[in-house]
């Protein structure tokens, strides 16, 4: 057996098979590990070896055994695997043993921290959403064990002797988002203050006075004086329409091939009165900020304010999942990436109010899953995205409150 730590809700996730709304076979490559490849060139079944000779093909850019092959997709960019009915037909001819690593544990998310396991679940499954975001009373955390064999492969490890503070600074950040005595916006502009703030600290200094900082900061939540400044601040909303015009852009690219997330995207063009080719004039931004602003205020924020535990779970699970605040090159890096996926669930969100009139938790994990399977999956966009911050010189705590805040 080994140790392995879990969210609570990952012992309430099971797949729901060919009644998902939306496959994990389709919209995306798949990767096969060298071992499964092997196995498939061996299999000697009617009507399924030719499918395994024809269509996973070794990719050959990949040094990488866990990617060693991958499965071809058809011209509707779904995997030839997929019986009509959704379900895995090496699965049902072969047996689960057959599934590649990827497909065995998907939507399940294996990290190592300093020896020990962890395993978490990726939003783009519909499922796994509903699962993890609709927790009202927040995601807990619990240790367990599971056999030493179990498959998986591990999407990054950590080890605790480069980073001797991670388990503080991951402890922390988690304790102060789930502190409900504020909205999520004000608790994520703390975090970042506090990350500003531990950047500056020599490194001479960071054993003694990081426990005293984590306490000034969470005490900050209760301090009355200090909440109504920050939220006194002068909002900017261009910066966060910029971005949408750069999904815009992103999506005529061709890279986009989920037609769901395009609907989505569509629904934030119409509401917000955003134009795709045209430059935009004075009077037209303004037209779309008055939108942004009658969306929020009528369907966002009514949602949110009775519902702010989805977009708590989210960044929560984010953490986790992501080893934040050590995912990047540094802390400020990590937390300025999270506080993108924060800024383009809640801009696809109000874009979605605007044009259907409303909003539900139907609406709000479509938005999640679709976001996590077009953009989480694809590094290159977010690569560009925080590449444009920085080049740009957005990439200050200055411009993060601009994101967040309305």
């Amino acid at each position: 057996m080994r140790p392995i730590l879990i969210p609570e809700y990952l012992n309430d996730f099971s797949c729901i098979g060919s009644t998902c709304e939306d496959t994990c076979c389709a919209g995306w490559n798949v990767t096969v590990d060298k071992k499964t490849y092997q196995t498939y060139r061996k299999v000697r079944q009617s009507g399924i070896t030719d499918k395994l000779q024809k269509y996973v093909k070794r990719d050959r850019k990949q040094k990488d055994d866990s990617e060693y092959a991958k499965f071809m997709l058809n011209e509707n960019n779904k995997c030839h695997m997929m019986l009509e009915d959704g379900l895995c037909s090496i699965h049902k001819e072969l047996g689960e043993e057959y599934l590649c690593n990827t497909c065995a544990i998907y939507p399940r998310h294996l990290t190592r921290v300093g020896g020990v396991t962890e395993k978490s679940l990726t939003l783009s499954c519909p499922e796994a959403a509903r699962v993890v975001l609709l927790r009202e009373e927040g995601i807990g955390f619990i240790e367990t064990e599971e056999p030493k064999n179990t498959r998986g492969l591990m999407a990054s490890e950590l080890t605790l002797e480069k980073h001797p503070h991670f388990w503080d600074l991951r402890i922390f950040a988690i304790q102060l988002l789930q502190s409900r005595q504020q909205p999520i916006e004000i608790r994520l502009i703390v975090l970042g203050l506090f990350i500003q703030k531990i950047e500056q600290l020599k490194s001479s200094e960071f054993e003694k006075e990081l426990p005293r900082i984590m306490e000034d900061y969470l005490c900050r939540l209760d301090n009355e004086e200090f909440i109504e400044s920050l939220k006194n601040i002068k909002r900017n909303l261009n910066f966060q329409l910029n971005l949408a015009r750069d999904l815009i852009r992103y999506r005529m690219t061709g890279d986009v091939t989920s037609e769901k997330y395009v609907k989505i995207l569509q629904q934030l063009v119409d509401g917000l009165g955003l134009e795709e080719n045209a430059d935009h004039k004075v009077d037209d931004i303004e037209k779309t900020i008055n939108k942004y602003q009658e969306s929020y205020k009528n369907y966002y924020l009514p949602f949110i304010q009775k519902q702010e535990y989805i977009l708590e779970n989210y960044i929560v699970n984010y953490i986790f999942k992501n080893l934040f605040p050590n995912d990047y090159n540094t802390t400020f890096e990590s937390y300025m990436m999270l506080v993108i996926h924060f800024t383009l669930i809640k801009l696809h969100l109000i874009g979605m109010a605007a044009k259907q009139h409303k909003l539900n938790q139907e609406m709000v994990i479509e938005c999640v899953q679709q976001l996590a399977k077009i953009i989480e999956h694809n590094p290159s966009y977010l690569q560009g995205v925080r590449e444009g911050m920085e080049n740009s010189s957005y990439n200050t705590m200055g411009h993060m409150f601009v994101m967040i805040m309305n």
